[in-house]
């Protein structure tokens, strides 16, 4: 009985297509390469910056520091916003729960966050394409740029390059307000939004909300007036 394989150099098959690495073809089936860049595990991903698969190790441990990555790749963008992810879900937990006072109560904060808010409702509570995961897609990557976790604002759509102007436009204006008091009140809008959106809340409450909070108009309206009876 005769076993036949194929190696080819430098290549790998990806949707069809060859390239990067090295795979062998082994009784009609592909064995996976080695990673290009332990040369130890299998690669199971392809990195644009070796032009190589790599295997998940190599890419979560040595990215951007051994291994020079594009901003093309993928599995940056993923790995950078996990990354974002955790450190808002960590600042939001320990600096916001402790604060004895809501940040939003400070009046220099207050001219900061209001208007960025009022643009929200002017411009897109009655766009329906708009919802309120896109709001915090926009100010997690404004918090990210105040962190320095990216170098620039750089929007991936209509909806984000607006808020980024609004924001620093904002920016510009509140020159007296401290950087630690901005990244709180950014921080204190990405609250917000997270704990008044999504599941039986609905995609749009955040939107509804703030509505409510500059119009008096809305669905929050009449629990605003009771609240404000109440206090």
């Amino acid at each position: 009985m005769y076993f036949y394989y194929i190696i080819i150099e430098n290549k790998e098959i990806v949707n069809g297509k060859l390239r990067g690495n090295r795979f062998c073809q082994y009784r009609g089936r592909i064995l996976m390469a080695k990673c290009g860049s332990c040369g130890e595990r299998k690669g199971n991903r392809f990195c644009p910056g070796l032009n190589a698969s790599v295997c998940s190790l190599c890419c979560g441990t040595k990215r951007e520091k051994e291994i020079l990555c594009l901003e093309s790749c993928e599995y940056l963008k993923k790995g950078k916003d996990y990354q974002l992810g955790r450190e808002i879900d960590k600042k939001v937990t320990s600096d916001l729960r402790a604060e004895s006072a809501d940040i939003f109560d400070m009046d220099e904060v207050a001219a900061f966050v209001m208007p960025v808010e009022r643009f929200l409702v002017d411009r897109f509570y009655r766009d329906k394409g708009v919802a309120d995961h896109h709001i915090y897609e926009a100010f997690a990557k404004i918090y990210a740029f105040q962190i320095k976790m990216i170098p620039e604002l750089k929007g991936e759509n209509g909806t984000e390059d607006l808020i980024f102007e609004k924001f620093n436009e904002a920016n510009m204006r509140a020159s007296n307000l401290s950087e630690e008091l901005r990244r709180r009140a950014i921080l204190r809008v990405i609250k917000s939004i997270r704990s008044s959106s999504g599941s039986v809340l609905g995609n749009r409450n955040y939107l509804e909300m703030i509505y409510g909070q500059h119009t008096g108009k809305g669905k929050w309206a009449d629990l605003f007036e009771k609240l404000e009876a109440d206090g």
